[in-house]
């Protein structure tokens, strides 16, 4: 158990809500949920240092407050208000007209799922509509491939690689990928992001609860048939493709 810190602070009072998840400002409540949904695995390409335990989360979460322009946010599950991870506007330049959206993290049980593309319309929309920004950057460990291709599907732009940009655990230099979105793309992303919404929340209605799910079928489960659903409505399998599906199917169960 943690012990109550005096001085913890709340640096902002927003609330953004909808497409079933509430975010809320991070606080000390927080701590002890998403302190459990921590290791190393999950923390590979975050810039912080790992946080251990819940001592070490409430220094993580202390330290998102204390930063210049960050709000820092809890992702709640509205379904069973469970905490599901954190996410944060970071950066932000009211002057420049700019913001980053980073410090993000999730539960394994989640990836895949309406949270991370639920989460981002959350942010972006009060980046732009809120905050009145011009630019949201954003920017992913060029190794973290499951990272990439979230941004890469909320329709941001990729900028370039940043070669060397930070330390990583070990003490080697690693590279990250730039991406932004700007106010003139945001209407179009907005409706995009919609759209892929309402099929993803009613894919995962008709999915087993969480706890009953491995990360690995539903990120895989929701993705595919969200895609499809987006692109081109149900499409039939290519034969050779098919062939291949049911070889990797074949050998995950041996």
């Amino acid at each position: 158990m943690v012990a109550a810190c005096s001085d913890f602070r709340v640096e902002h009072d927003l609330v953004l809500e909808a497409h079933g998840f509430r975010l809320e400002p991070l606080a000390q409540q927080h701590v002890s949920d998403l302190a459990r949904m921590v290791d190393a695995d999950l923390w590979a390409g975050m810039s912080a240092p790992l946080p251990e335990g819940e001592v070490g989360m409430m220094n993580y979460i202390e330290d998102s407050l204390a930063l210049p322009g960050c709000l820092p946010f809890a992702v709640v599950d509205l379904v069973d208000g469970q905490v599901r991870g954190s996410t944060a506007l970071v950066d932000h330049h009211p002057e420049a007209r700019r913001v980053e959206i980073g410090r993000t993290f999730y539960d394994r049980a989640v990836w895949g799922r309406v949270i991370n593309p639920a989460s981002k319309f959350l942010l972006l929309q009060h980046a732009f509509e809120g905050l009145g920004v011009y630019r949201v950057a954003l920017r992913a460990d060029a190794r973290n491939t499951r990272s990439l291709g979230a941004i890469e599907r909320l329709g941001a732009t990729r900028e370039g690689l940043l070669r060397g940009y930070r330390d990583d655990r070990d003490g080697t230099r690693v590279d990250s990928v730039s991406f932004s979105i700007l106010e003139p793309e945001w209407p179009e992303i907005r409706e995009r992001l919609l759209n892929r919404l309402d099929p993803l929340r009613s894919i995962e209605a008709s999915m087993p609860p969480l706890a009953s799910v491995g990360a690995s079928v539903t990120s895989e489960v929701v993705q595919e048939v969200a895609d499809a659903l987006l692109q081109h409505g149900p499409v039939p399998v290519p034969p050779r493709a098919a062939a291949r599906r049911q070889r990797r199917a074949r050998r995950r169960r041996r």
